[in-house]
Order: C-alpha cells, then sequence, then structure tokens
C-alpha cells in the first residue's frame, strides 16, 4: 500500500507529518549557534546524516532572524563556481544586471554587499556542501575577505551537509576559518514525543516505547518511514492499533514489552535459553550494539522461541479450560 492509502485506512484525513515541527535538542542548539554566527558574520558548517533535520533546524532558525537569506537553486552542486555564487548574491540583494567582466562584477558585489549588510544582516545558505568543489570553497573564502568601509567580512555562510566538506583536500585554510556542528538526531525521548504527536492515536504505548529505542528512529525521514510500514503491518494482522509485537516483526524491537506481556522473568529467560541474564537484558531494551551481531540475533531467535513456546501453552490452557467448562 502507499503511504497515503496506509493514512487514510487509519482515519487521516490529511499528511499529519506535514508541517509538525518540534523544538529538538539539536534545533536548540543551531539556534543559539546560529545566532552567534550571524553576530559574529561567521562561517559555520552544519553536518548530519540525511534526514536529521538539518536542513529544518537551519529554516526554523532562520525564519526567526531579520536576516536577508541567499540561496542556490541549482540542484548541481558539483559544478557550482565561486561566479555562481556571486550572481547569486548581486540578483538577491539588488535589483541590479549582473557584470559579465569578473574585475568589474568583483567590484560590483563589493558595493551591494557593502550597502546591503549595513541595513541588514546578510546570510549565504549552501545545502549540500559536501558536494562543493575545493576550489569553490577556497574562492568563498576569498569572497569573505571583501571590504566595504572599514567592514570585513560582510556576510554569514551557513554550509549544510552530509559529511565535513572540510575534509576535501586543499580546504585547510578554509577548515582553520570554519566553525563546524554536528547534529545527532532525535533523542530517544524526541523520538517518543513526535511519533506520539503525529500518530500516536494508531499505536499502543508500549509499542511506542519499544520504537522510541531503536536507532532508526533517531532520523527523522527513518522514524517517519517505520512509522508508516508499522501501521501498514498492522492493519495486515487486522490490529486496530500497532502492537510491540508489529515491532518485533519488522525491526526485531519491542522484545522487552513482550516479555512483560508474557509475565515471564529475565532469569527465566535465561534458564530457558542458556544464554546470560546480561545478554538477553541488552537485547531485550534494545543495546544489540554491545553484542555481536551473531550473539544479538542468536538471543533475539531464542527470546522469542520461549516467548512463542509460552504463548502456545497459554493457549492450549485456554482451549482446555473452555472444553471442560
Amino acid at each position: 500500500m502507499s503511504r497515503l492509502s496506509v493514512l487514510a485506512e487509519f482515519g487521516f484525513r490529511k499528511d499529519p507529518f506535514r508541517g509538525v515541527n518540534i523544538e529538538t535538542a539539536d534545533v536548540s542548539r543551531v539556534k543559539r549557534i546560529l545566532n552567534m554566527a550571524v553576530e559574529s558574520r561567521a562561517m559555520v558548517s552544519i553536518i548530519a546524516e540525511r534526514g536529521q533535520g538539518k536542513s529544518r533546524a537551519v529554516d526554523t532558525v532562520i525564519k526567526d532572524m531579520e536576516v536577508k537569506e541567499v540561496r542556490l537553486l541549482t540542484s548541481d552542486k558539483e559544478k557550482v563556481l565561486v561566479g555562481d555564487i556571486e550572481r547569486a548574491l548581486i540578483t538577491d540583494l539588488s535589483q541590479e544586471e549582473v557584470k559579465r567582466t569578473r574585475e568589474i562584477r568583483a567590484r560590483q558585489l563589493r558595493r551591494i554587499l557593502g550597502e546591503s549588510s549595513r541595513q541588514q544582516e546578510i546570510v549565504l545558505v549552501l545545502e549540500e556542501a559536501h558536494r562543493l568543489h575545493g576550489q569553490t570553497l577556497r574562492s568563498l573564502k576569498t569572497l569573505r575577505e571583501m571590504e566595504w568601509m572599514g567592514q570585513s567580512p560582510l556576510f554569514t555562510v551557513i554550509m549544510l551537509g552530509q559529511c565535513d566538506p572540510m575534509r576535501k583536500p586543499g580546504v585547510d585554510e578554509v577548515r582553520l576559518r570554519t566553525d563546524t556542528i554536528y547534529m545527532k538526531g532525535l533523542t530517544q525521548c524526541e523520538a517518543k514525543g513526535y511519533a506520539t504527536e503525529v500518530v500516536g492515536k494508531c499505536f499502543e504505548d508500549a509499542a511506542i516505547e519499544a520504537l522510541s529505542r531503536l536507532k532508526p528512529a533517531r532520523n527523522f525521514l527513518d522514524l517517519q518511514e517505520m512509522l508508516v510500514a508499522l501501521m501498514e503491518k498492522a492493519l495486515e494482522y487486522g490490529h486496530k492499533k500497532v502492537t510491540p509485537f508489529e515491532i518485533f516483526d519488522m525491526f526485531g524491537g519491542g522484545l522487552k514489552e513482550l516479555i512483560r506481556d508474557a509475565d515471564i522473568s529475565l532469569t527465566e529467560l535465561a534458564d530457558a535459553t542458556g544464554i546470560s541474564k546480561a545478554t538477553i537484558s541488552l537485547v531485550a531494551n534494545d543495546k544489540r550494539d554491545k553484542l555481536t551481531d551473531e550473539m544479538a540475533s542468536r538471543t533475539r531467535d531464542a527470546i522469542a522461541e520461549v516467548l512463542r513456546k509460552r504463548a502456545s501453552d497459554a493457549f492450549g490452557a485456554d482451549k482446555k479450560a473452555a472444553a471442560g467448562a
């Protein structure tokens, strides 16, 4: 089923993920740093994996600031030259035609930047900066050194990337003049709060708790994809809400909640599986990164087998009792 079809099946009339913004620790930290960067007209690089919310964080911050924002519209970032950046600045900050001659254009840009920066702070946002050529980054440093009436630099640069653009060879001078911020993604509490806000009515509380512990849930886009996939799985099982069972079935998490529902202790599981209580605890609490993949997988399968047997025995006992009645 498509994403919208799944959401419609659960009674949504519009996509609940659109337009939802939460004040995460990352956003708060980026906000403090960017406010300082704009005041200092600094160059900042914000690094985060796809879907961790770097664009969302920057957009949220800039929207609340009285600045003139300049962005490049081209999607082919590998081919961006400093001339493209110059033209974007001139076009967005003035009504003038861009001069063709390089030297004349440089003088034109310096004047426009100087006059504009005295009226309002200028922020140049470069998305997918990890794709920019090293020469473009070096030229950008030179561009920021332009001076107007004793003032330099004349604008702030915010670079967004999935990896650090300053790792490119030959950009050491740029790196030394750039502050780098690494975003950490959603915390467990934030992932839980976000899931509850957007689709909480479709999930059991225990399912959201289990999902929030999983590592992929630290990423906005991955979390959204997981939520929709779990809702589709619940529909397949005929469940009205997503349960911890779907979490286990699709992502191997949620064992803590399933163990609790089965009313079985870690000590009983250790005796039944022959695996140490400490290892079982790590797997049950979704801390498998502290174990080898093989050990984590073997432990998870062993626990699942005990839970299945316990559920089967309980069903058999209930059936026998009903027949006796």
